[in-house]
């Protein structure tokens, strides 16, 4: 009997090799190698010894902690907001299943497919000052002279972006997890006089919980690492609007290290920002956990 248990785990292993193998790989030797890295200072090719140097000195740098505002912002107002839209397209998408509703789904999340830097191009020139559909409508106002893009008004044009690019690819998942539902409690509901409205957010929507908590945590993660959107209209679209280097926490990470030459101090960085984004993720599981004990 040992045997067999033997025999099975190593086929069980097998079948995940390939998978183990990517994961150390891709994951796990990037980690210890940054964590090596984080241990000694840097000036050009010359590398010693620091131990915890660079970490001390992260807790004294103003421009780290100043960087999670845009961060804060996105998962404060996006996330919730996204994930509410998310919620009425899939009750949505649900009701109109058999009106033509995959027409529907496919335009929804057909944002998601389009490539990061291609949406990042299309929509710095959306927002642009010159060449923006919206440009004619604040003539129609008199306000012709008013700039669109500029840094004050990039938070709510990340807003823009981030919910176009992803509520569909949310609301989808949402629908996908309505489907499986069994029918017998709407039709219980019906017979007693519930509307649509009701059974969706009394019976439905109540019973998906743990899917909207872990696109919730999936979406925080996101709000926190932000990089491609603001990277893409602030710099990488021929500069539009000048950035400061920490706009965001991996902004701040990747011109320190590419832009600055400081891979050591900007390993012990990202290190910190994986610790930050696990503590997070890890308060909004225990709070759902208490709430789902009630």
């Amino acid at each position: 009997m040992n045997r067999k248990k033997w025999i099975s785990s190593i086929k069980a292993y097998l079948f995940l090799s390939p998978f183990l193998f990517l994961f150390i790989a891709v994951v796990i030797y990037p980690i210890f190698l940054g964590g090596k890295l984080s241990l000694y200072g840097q000036r050009g090719a010359r590398m010693w010894y620091v131990g915890l140097q660079n970490y001390m000195r992260i807790f004294q740098d103003p421009k780290f902690w100043e960087s999670f505002k845009i961060p804060s912002f996105l998962l404060l107002i996006q996330v919730p907001l996204m994930i509410f839209i998310a919620i009425i397209l899939a009750i949505l998408y649900e009701r109109m299943r058999k009106q033509g509703g995959a027409i529907y789904r496919f335009i929804y999340y057909l944002p998601y497919t389009i490539p990061g830097i291609v949406s990042g191009i299309v929509w710095s020139y959306i927002f642009s000052d010159s060449m923006s559909p919206f440009r004619s409508i604040l003539d129609l106002f008199g306000q012709s002279g008013l700039k669109i893009l500029t840094r004050q008004n990039l938070p709510a044009i990340l807003l823009v972006i981030i919910l176009w690019a992803f509520t569909g690819y949310t609301a989808f998942i949402i629908y996908s997890s309505l489907l499986s539902i069994p029918k017998e409690f709407s039709e219980a509901a019906q017979l007693d006089g519930a509307t649509f409205w009701q059974i969706a957010f009394k019976i439905k929507i109540p019973l998906l919980k743990d899917v909207i908590i872990t696109l919730f945590i999936f979406n925080a993660i996101g709000a926190i690492l932000i990089f491609r959107e603001p990277w893409m209209i602030g710099r990488a679209t021929g500069a539009l609007i000048i950035l400061p280097q920490n706009y965001t926490p991996a902004i701040y990470i990747y011109t320190s290290a590419f832009q600055q030459g400081r891979f050591t101090y900007a390993a012990a960085m990202g290190l910190i920002l994986a610790l930050i984004t696990f503590i997070i993720s890890l308060y909004f599981l225990r709070r759902a956990a208490k709430q789902m004990l009630k």
